[in-house]
């Protein structure tokens, strides 16, 4: 590496990060007053990014690194940022070890003292990307003889249909809690809904990509992740009737645009107002439990969900028949207008 003397007497040092999809290199410079200036900010990049660095020599925090940049522009945003998190918040006991010198037993060390403050699902998925960063180096970890903490059993109270109802039914978020109640969308996908994504006849709309918050900035994803996640479902008139009297440009306009950080703190404080203890994201779990005691079969309510099983999802398309969905549909529509009919009597 060399650092070269510019006309305005600082100095330049640049550094290959890459290839772009021309086949040209990518190249990162740094300028500073002196040479050694030059130089040292140079190399703290490529240390900080395991830029040139052999395998034996790279740490288990330079490997995931390496492994994060080499996928930054082919899994989603939120996908990086999950790593990140992960590389940032776990398994940090062993993240100085040099990923040559690692052995299980430093693995088990750092499980075991996560264990005191992560559950059983946030270990998983920490040791899941570890093989991964560790496999793109060609090292192998046996994980299966990780021990790991048992699953924590969780209560999730959810309060009644029709209290809830009662307390969303003409509030500000009404809206964005119905589409997330009545039709078990996240709210991502809420908040990607165009007006352009209903049918011409009004019976139907598209889930077709999600709007996610990172870093306090949205990003749109146009493709949803899984295949499941972008469907067409039924529109239930009630929905529809609000959906058109939101003000709107063009049908490329989103359907509910408020920003994630609006809708999350608005609905805390209307659920803490009137006693409830939710997150916007159970009204999901609201919506499959209510599905389920009326009865609706499993593989249908999958379908409805968008959640993403394989076996489920099978049988979804080899049982389930059009005329069979229609009944499905009328039920559960019958059920929440019920519901709204009676809070407009009162």
């Amino acid at each position: 590496m060399k650092a070269t003397k510019l006309p305005s007497g600082n100095y330049r040092t640049q550094v290959v990060v890459g290839i772009n999809d021309k086949g040209k290199r990518i190249v990162k410079s740094f300028t500073a007053a002196t040479e050694w200036e030059s130089l040292k900010l140079a190399a703290e990049f490529m240390e900080d990014n395991a830029i040139g660095i052999d395998y034996k020599n790279m740490t288990v925090y330079q490997a995931f690194t390496q492994y994060i940049n080499s996928r930054s522009n082919i899994l989603s945003p939120s996908t990086i940022r999950g790593y990140r998190n992960i590389q940032q918040y776990r398994l940090q006991v062993i993240m100085d070890i040099k990923i040559n010198n690692l052995r299980i037993n430093d693995v088990q060390r750092a499980v075991n003292f996560d264990a005191a403050r992560l559950g059983r699902k946030s270990i998983k998925s920490a040791l899941s990307l570890l093989k991964s960063v560790l496999e793109l180096q060609d090292i192998t970890i046996n994980m299966k003889k990780i021990t790991i903490p048992k699953e924590r059993p969780k209560s999730v109270e959810l309060p009644p249909v029709d209290k809830l109802f009662k307390v969303i039914i003409g509030s500000e978020l009404e809206l964005p809690c119905m589409l997330a109640a009545w039709l078990s969308l996240r709210v991502s996908e809420v908040r990607g809904l165009k007006f352009s994504d209903i049918s011409n006849d009004g019976k139907y709309i598209t889930v077709r990509r999600a709007k996610i918050c990172l870093d306090n900035r949205d990003v749109v994803r146009e493709q949803n992740k899984t295949v499941e996640s972008t469907r067409t479902i039924p529109l239930p008139p009630y929905l529809y009737n609000m959906i058109k009297k939101v003000p709107h440009n063009t049908e490329d306009d989103y359907i509910v645009p408020l920003r994630y950080e609006y809708i999350r703190k608005h609905f805390k404080k209307l659920m803490e107002d009137n006693g409830f203890s939710i997150t916007f994201h159970k009204l999901r779990h609201e919506f499959a439990t209510v599905l389920n005691d009326l009865g609706i079969p499993d593989e249908y309510i999958q379908k409805l969900g968008g959640w993403s099983s394989d076996i489920i999802m099978k049988s979804v398309y080899t049982h389930t028949t059009s005329n069979k969905e229609i009944e499905y549909q009328r039920i559960i529509d019958g059920y929440f207008n019920g519901i709204i009919n009676k809070e407009s009597e009162k």
